[in-house]
């Protein structure tokens, strides 16, 4: 069995002075390996691409932070070749008399796109988020899903699967 690494996602509203201007992601891995990006999908592919599965993010220096525990720990899993990312966290909905209430769930976020989903289990989430990626495979061409560099970019063949526990 492998350790599974620990990455950070660093986005700076400020300019910051080790920083080109329009780069405000960091993505740093456990190891000391660290990159900037504009985009924030670019970070997390290369958090993935070098073997995170959970990662930090933070909108400051982590001296800044008077404590790390309350920083919510996000999870990178790998379905059927998509990577997205998991946090187990409230999620908002509406019940029956159209109340807005929060409840806790896992939720999931493409790496991508914006679809999110969300699930009171784990097991239930990656069943939602295989649907949700069948429903993509089937897409017809017109919606552009499947073509190239859209599909392409954010695919990202073998590598460690998630861990499900």
């Amino acid at each position: 069995m492998f350790a599974l690494k620990h990455g950070k996602l660093f986005y700076f509203t400020n300019p910051h002075p080790d920083l080109p201007i329009d780069e405000r992601y960091v993505a740093e891995t456990d190891t000391g390996i660290k990159e900037s990006f504009v985009h924030k999908n670019d970070a997390l592919l290369f958090l993935f691409d070098h073997g995170v599965r959970s990662y930090q993010s933070f909108t400051k220096e982590i001296s800044a932070y008077k404590n790390l525990k309350n920083i919510p720990i996000y999870e990178l899993w790998n379905l059927e070749n998509r990577i997205g990312y998991v946090l187990f966290g409230f999620e908002s909905y509406i019940d029956s008399e159209g109340n807005i209430n929060k409840r806790k769930s896992y939720i999931w976020r493409f790496v991508g796109h914006g679809r999110s989903c969300f699930a009171p289990t784990r097991e239930e989430l990656t069943q939602k988020i295989l649907d949700e990626i069948h429903k993509h495979v089937a897409d017809p061409e017109e919606r552009g899903y499947n073509i190239y560099p859209y599909y392409t970019r954010y695919y990202r063949e073998g590598g460690a699967k998630c861990i499900i526990s």
